[in-house]
């Protein structure tokens, strides 16, 4: 299944676009969009954005000044169907959505056998063969209010939950270990191909064993549903673990967060993963408020399950609040090619909200539709601004960190460590 925008009118009518997996589109007069028009003074220099994850395919105005209209209505952000009209400035798109599955049987649920509804989307690509997984929304209502555990584990308790699955203390019953499973469900149906794919990639991770990373014992799939077996942490993450001191957070207290959280994602980059979804809920927290002991968790369910497989439908629709303040400049215009400068912007910003209780950026708001326009475009407000008493050093440290272009950071995970060890002094 694919999408298919073509342009209809304006300086490049004739030109099309094709997406068959998760990726995104913008539109602006800046040369750094996917789709510039620098001629276009109706255009803002970002416009809008466009997230397609076939057959969905989402719409956000990004604040323009002039708007974005669908269908001759002006809307900050709209579902986007076959033969939908997009009006910016003076181009104009059609949507086609290219249905590759048609001939297929209808999709009934793996839990009830309720028949699929007719545009129920499917998490596939044009090669994808075999059966497809799908689960009805009350389905898996009952399944998050009644966990089943993989055979060997009993649950305890719920810990967690977040926009890709619920998470719970379970223990092994051969051995008694404590482990952490994480239960996902996709919000669309999955090919076999799919699912295939998101086993394989996950498997790989059993490869990544540091002290400050969560590790990743293995997984269990039913009815396509997944139940992900990890290390369990005995603590808070970091955004809890701050607002529990009540207090601000030491400077020497960031540097060493900051500084573990880099040995992680050294490690890491080392070995070619990129974690792509850095922020403070995903910073597991043990030990004591002058030595913390921190722990990166979701290793690779940004990638593998939501971008690559792109089982939660659509990132930048819905459930973003938690993620949209921590995202690089490359999260938006280079989706697809995502590399680990990306993970040390997200780190900068996450040791700047840790410190600051803010995002980096004046007035930033997650849900407003301009938030994706200051990250592109706007320069963070000073760390010291709001932490008077934080080392100059320090914020030319995270300044780094959150410059626009990739190339502007720092070189690596080790590089940005190794300028934060002066500030682990407990005197500053």
């Amino acid at each position: 299944m694919s999408i298919v925008l073509r342009v209809t009118a304006g300086p490049h009518q004739g030109d099309e676009y094709v997406f068959d997996r998760h990726d995104t589109f913008v539109v602006g007069r800046s040369p750094l969009v996917h789709f510039p028009v620098p001629e276009d003074r109706w255009l803002s220099r970002d416009h809008f954005l466009i997230e397609f994850n076939p057959p969905l395919c989402y719409l956000k105005d990004m604040g323009s000044t002039n708007g974005t209209k669908v269908n001759g209505h002006r809307v900050a952000e709209a579902w986007l169907h076959d033969g939908d009209v997009i009006a910016a400035g003076k181009s104009e798109f059609v949507v086609q959505v290219l249905d590759t599955a048609s001939g297929l049987p209808r999709l009934r649920c793996r839990g009830c056998d309720r028949e699929a509804p007719p545009d129920v989307a499917v998490a596939a690509r044009p090669e994808d063969a075999g059966p497809i997984a799908w689960l009805c929304d009350a389905c898996i209502r009952h399944r998050r209010r009644y966990p089943t555990p993989p055979n060997g584990f009993w649950i305890e308790e719920r810990i967690g939950s977040g926009g890709m699955g619920e998470v719970y203390r379970a223990r092994h019953l051969l051995t008694g270990r404590l482990v952490a499973i994480k239960m996902m469900i996709p919000t669309v149906a999955a090919s076999d191909g799919a699912r295939r794919r998101f086993r394989r990639e996950m498997e790989v991770l059993k490869d990544l064993r540091h002290p400050n990373i969560v590790a990743f014992y293995g997984m269990h799939e039913e009815d396509g549903q997944f139940s992900l077996i990890m290390e369990y942490v005995d603590g808070r993450n970091a955004r809890q673990w701050v607002e529990a001191l009540r207090e601000p957070l030491p400077v020497a207290t960031a540097a060493r967060i900051g500084v573990q959280l880099l040995a992680a994602l050294e490690y890491a980059h080392r070995k070619g993963y990129v974690h792509r979804d850095i922020k403070p809920s995903n910073l597991l927290v043990t030990g004591p408020p002058e030595r913390p002991i921190v722990k990166l968790s979701d290793f690779g369910l940004a990638k593998n399950f939501r971008d690559d497989a792109g089982f939660t439908g659509l990132t930048h629709q819905g459930d973003i609040g938690g993620s949209v303040g921590f995202l690089s400049p490359d999260h938006i215009r280079d989706f697809r090619e995502i590399k680990g400068p990306a993970d040390l912007y997200s780190a900068g910003a996450t040791l700047y909200y840790l410190l600051s209780g803010r995002f980096p950026f004046l007035d930033f708001d997650p849900s407003k539709p301009n938030a994706y326009t200051m990250i592109l475009e706007h320069p963070p407000v000073p760390l010291r601004a709001h932490r008077p008493d934080v080392p100059e050093g320090l914020d030319r440290v995270l300044r780094k960190s959150l410059e626009k272009h990739p190339s502007e950071r720092w070189k690596s995970a080790a590089a940005m460590a190794e300028a934060l060890r002066p500030f682990l002094d407990e005197r500053l």
